[in-house]
């Protein structure tokens, strides 16, 4: 790569849309280009309603009301990036793989609805992220919307992660029949070009971190490569990750969007890229990244079963999108210094990449995948911790089993009270003595899984012994999962009624509450985690106000005792059994239970 020709990874963050909550600029857009599809000259009327996430594009919710109906309809508006925009072609491959797909009657994806020129898109110059570039000719597209959530805000389990690996399934199955002159493209992320990578290794910050990717590449030339002509081919979605599955009514799957990565490739790396974003899951996160890729997995082989030569090299291609994420996320901290957040967000993909290339035996985890893709496969075998899977791990083990009188006093890092009483009265049928120490941790932002994991080792070494640290969130579907972690800080700034009036002008005020608790059993332990979440949705304050935010979180879960009252109206016995709270140090319960037994 020189300067004089960028490839097209360098130039898609040079010309990344820049538009941000500048929605007037948005408004004109939509205004010149799709009043017909809004009945604009009819009386029809939109607004933008927020920003959605995106890597190289940017999203936009938009909400539609037609002159004849007081109902709404929601779209979403896509503004690619400059180079995919540059080729005509490849937004005609878009539109005709969703075209395609919602031919099928067990998938649903977003449809391109026509601009006034009765094209499924229009082009115009917007910014972009880079000065000298900008404004750019960019491409955009007005789609529907599928209703739901994305699997990223929800609480992802084995059973979630298997019927996703069907639905993908379903999805290649009918981009079998599928093909476009334009699918035939070079792709960074297409993993078939994992050789390419080799130009960003050496924006990696540390020397180590660059040899385990140089590992995985020269592992991927050496057995893969030869292998080529015998791994089938096909049109890709290429990024079914958390972001791109829709989850809808009763947690099943509502859809899949975006196929912006979208190529023909091996057949297999679908599975496989899918399975590295299972690892990085919710579910993944708290020790079960094997189990969870071993869940999709199952999914997937059950409707498209996997060749014996795809299952070969299933290892090692989940490897290289692990490292294909990581690297170019490197490359793009290079590019944007000031943005500790790639780096942040990085770190769950080094972490996971090092466990499945360095720490796992390849054997052992080809005879687990394989338990996966066999008969006799089921959820509960498949969902056992990191690194520990009965009957094929054993050689993995890294410590024996403590006897819990080891850690018969475990320190709660926390200075509230009320929050400590609550905790005690979750804990009080167990061994355990629940003492509590409060210390000035600091305040680090991200992922909460990450976060608390890097909480609760400063907290062993500080304490040096058995320690928890948890970290809560509350989390607004409508504001794809703000505040967050950032709960107590909106609640100090905002009041009870400033967090109702976030969601002003939204008629989604659902919700979800989510503690993540991290225990450590002393210095040099592993460290685990316990993920628990309670739906329900944001009302005005009810009940005693001495709690946090607990008056404006009514539950939707449990009988007559718990749903329908906000956590500040339920007896305390009643919250902790339904609690997000509750569901977190239960699971740590379960586990002290397995490790004393």
């Amino acid at each position: 790569m020189s300067s004089e020709t960028p490839s097209d990874e360098v130039r898609r963050k040079w010309l990344k849309p820049a538009i941000g909550e500048n929605f007037i600029l948005l408004n004109d857009v939509l205004s010149s280009s799709y009043s017909t599809a809004l009945n604009l000259s009819s009386g029809g009327t939109f607004k933008i309603l927020k920003q959605l996430d995106s890597y190289d594009d940017e999203n936009f919710l938009l909400e539609h009301t037609t002159p004849t109906s007081t109902t709404t309809t929601k779209y979403l508006v896509k503004v690619h990036n400059g180079v995919e925009s540059e080729d005509a072609k490849i937004i005609d491959y878009q539109n005709s793989i969703m075209t395609h797909l919602n031919l099928h009657p067990s998938i649903t994806t977003t449809a391109p609805l026509l601009s006034d020129d009765g094209a499924p898109f229009s082009n115009h110059k917007l910014p972009v992220s880079s000065p000298q570039h900008s404004p750019a000719p960019l491409t955009v597209r007005l789609l529907t919307y599928i209703e739901g959530t994305p699997m990223a805000y929800k609480q992802v389990t084995p059973a979630l992660l298997f019927s996703a690996g069907e639905y993908l399934a379903n999805v290649d199955s009918s981009l079998d029949n599928f093909s476009h002159p334009a699918s035939e493209r070079f792709h960074a992320w297409d993993q078939k070009n994992t050789t390419s990578l080799r130009e960003f290794v050496k924006y990696i910050q540390t020397p180590e971190r660059q040899k385990l990717v140089s590992s995985v590449i020269d592992a991927f030339e050496s057995t893969v490569l030869p292998d080529a002509s015998n791994l089938r081919q096909g049109v890709l979605q290429s990024d079914f990750n958390d972001a791109n599955i829709i989850i809808g009514a009763s947690d099943k799957i509502a859809g899949v969007i975006d196929f912006g990565d979208s190529v023909k490739s091996w057949r297999v790396l679908d599975c496989t890229v899918a399975m590295a974003y299972a690892m990085l899951s919710s579910y993944g996160k708290t020790g079960h990244s094997l189990a969870a890729s071993a869940a999709f997995l199952s999914g997937f082989n059950t409707k498209y079963p996997l060749t014996p030569t795809e299952r070969m090299h299933v290892r090692t291609l989940v490897c290289c999108r692990l490292a294909c994420s990581a690297t170019l996320g490197a490359y793009s901290y290079s590019q944007d210094p000031t943005n500790k957040y790639l780096l942040l967000h990085a770190e769950p993909c080094w972490r996971t990449l090092e466990l499945v290339w360095s720490q796992v035996d390849a054997d052992h985890l080809a005879s687990f995948y394989d338990l996966a893709m066999s008969p006799e496969a089921n959820l509960d075998l498949l969902s056992v911790p990191d690194p520990t899977v009965p009957d094929h791990f054993q050689k993995l083990r890294t410590s024996t089993k403590r006897s819990f009188s080891d850690t018969k006093t475990i320190t709660f890092v926390t200075g509230n009270k009320k929050k400590l009483e609550e905790v005690q009265k979750i804990m009080e049928n167990t061994t355990a003595t629940i003492t509590n120490h409060k210390l000035d941790l600091p305040e680090l932002q991200g992922d909460p899984l990450y976060v608390s994991e890097e909480k609760c080792k400063l907290a062993v070494a500080e304490i040096g012994g058995a320690v928890i640290t948890e970290d809560t969130s509350l989390c607004f579907n409508a504001l794809n999962g703000m505040p967050g972690p950032y709960i107590k800080w909106f609640l100090d700034k905002c009041g009870h009624d400033g967090l109702n009036k976030m969601l002003d002008g939204f008629s989604d005020r659902t919700a979800y509450a989510q503690t993540v608790v991290a225990y450590c059993s002393g210095p040099g332990s592993p460290i685990h985690l316990f993920d628990g979440r309670t739906n329900g949705k944001i009302v005005l304050p009810r009940g005693p106000l001495d709690f946090g935010w607990d008056p404006v979180f009514e539950c939707s879960e449990g009988g007559a005792s718990s749903a329908g009252l906000t956590y500040a109206e339920m007896d305390k016995s009643v919250k902790n059994t339904v609690s997000h709270r509750g569901k977190a140090f239960e699971q740590l319960k379960s586990f002290l239970e397995t490790e004393s037994s």
